[in-house]
């Protein structure tokens, strides 16, 4: 049997590549541990799906459990990551004395949190680095002025560091190849799975069979974004381009879920716009709420800026929209272009507040096209569904466990798959 243990700065049940990931090693009786942080009201250690979660406690600065430690200002997040890698170092360290560990799979942000593997690797286990996001390019957009300089900087040092030490990178896209190659990280010890939805988690129940209706006051048009509420995400342009849209299609309606401290200013702007009785909020929660909130909505959202760092990410709720035969959408970027081609999203320009409007109203007034880019998206998933990336795991875990591994072997594993 092989042993590994995950390591992720985030909080395990609301993580879902993490998630995705751990249960899909399970499934081939893997016996699975995963360190990562504690939300308040959670346990310590659990057994869940067959995944054993260790949970390490952090508190911010005012003594509060956080979960999520990317939800803070750059240099109090930059802290509490030393802080986790130290004690998650500690803790993969006590349970590889009793588990011997074969792979340790350390998920970023931070990249340096790979260094937590230390331990196991001197004792002869394999190390992942799995890039959700590449640092430099976050780095450049989270970061201003002077300290914009230096944050690139280290953040490319520490990046080289941490990928010099693993023994194999994995990245959530192609997209996320090209700059990695550029700084170095050698092609054969590179490889993408992607963050698909897990079609037993987003059941076959909540697939919307493709239909022409019109929307009407009992049965209104639901447009819904889910996910962070940074700057980059753009989820105020998706509700002034509802607002617009509003003006000529009546029955329409806007849901968002999104973290609690985001809803009061969404909340404002809504009210401000005059479409507050016409949006919904929803709180964040597992990923199972996310499967409801999807359930509940018609079309997805994502209105992502461009900003350099955006134009990478392939966003994970692309795939459950998908999967769920929503159609969508999204800002015109080359990661969501690398996946979906031009008749299966409504692409519109990055920022535009009018094409997302405009967009809002075709779909509103042509049952058709919805039917058409729901049909397109579905075939070009079908590509890049859940079941090919979780063999292409488990076919790694398996290549990283023989004793001759070299770690590279199975590097391109599943690859022509990725379109």
């Amino acid at each position: 049997m092989i042993r590994v243990c995950a390591v992720t700065c985030d909080c395990y049940l609301s993580d879902p590549l993490v998630r995705r990931t751990a249960e899909a090693a399970v499934g081939s009786e893997c016996e699975y541990h995963v360190i990562c942080s504690q939300e308040e009201g959670e346990l310590p250690y659990e057994v869940f799906h067959g995944v054993h979660i260790h949970r390490i406690c952090i508190r911010d600065f005012n003594g509060k459990p956080v979960g999520r430690i990317t939800s803070m200002s750059l240099w109090k997040t930059l802290l509490l990551w030393c802080v986790f890698t130290i004690r998650s170092a500690i803790t993969v360290t006590r349970l590889h004395w009793n588990s011997r560990f074969d792979v340790v799979h350390c998920h970023n942000l931070p990249d340096f949190l790979v260094f937590a593997a230390t331990a196991p690797k001197l004792a002869g286990a394999k190390v992942i680095l799995h890039i959700q996001d590449v640092t430099p390019e976050l780095m450049s957009v989270k970061a201003t002025g002077i300290v914009r300089r230096l944050a690139c900087a280290l953040s490319k040092w520490q990046e080289r560091l941490s990928t010099a030490f693993a023994d194999h990178v994995i990245t959530v896209g192609p997209p996320f190849e090209v700059p990695l190659l550029r700084r170095g990280v050698p092609r054969q010890k590179l490889s993408s799975i992607l963050n698909s939805a897990d079609p037993a988690l987003f059941h076959s129940n909540g697939r919307t069979v493709a239909e022409v209706w019109v929307p009407a006051a009992e049965r209104p048009l639901i447009f819904m974004y889910h996910g962070t509420c940074a700057h980059r995400n753009g989820v105020d342009i998706a509700l002034r381009a509802f607002a617009k849209a509003s003006t000529r299609a009546s029955h329409i309606r806007l849901h968002l879920k999104v973290r609690e401290d985001a809803i009061a200013g969404l909340r404002s702007l809504a009210q401000d716009l005059g479409v507050s009785e016409r949006v919904t909020f929803w709180t964040p929660g597992t990923m199972e709420s996310v499967v409801a909130f999807i359930e509940a909505g018609d079309i997805g959202v994502i209105p992502y800026r461009s900003d350099g760092f955006m134009d990478l990410i392939l966003p994970t709720k692309s795939y459950e929209f998908a999967l769920m035969r929503r159609p969508m959408i999204a800002s015109d970027m080359a990661g969501v272009r690398s996946i979906f081609g031009p008749n299966s999203i409504l692409y519109c320009e990055p920022s535009n507040i009018d094409h997302f409007a405009d967009a809002m109203v075709e779909l509103y007034r042509d049952p058709s096209k919805r039917e058409a880019l729901v049909q397109n998206a579905t075939e070009d998933y079908r590509l890049v569904r859940w079941e090919i990336m979780a063999e292409q795991y488990r076919a790694l875990l398996n290549s990283l466990a023989q004793p001759s591994s070299t770690g590279v072997s199975q590097a391109r594993v599943g690859q022509e798959h990725i379109v």
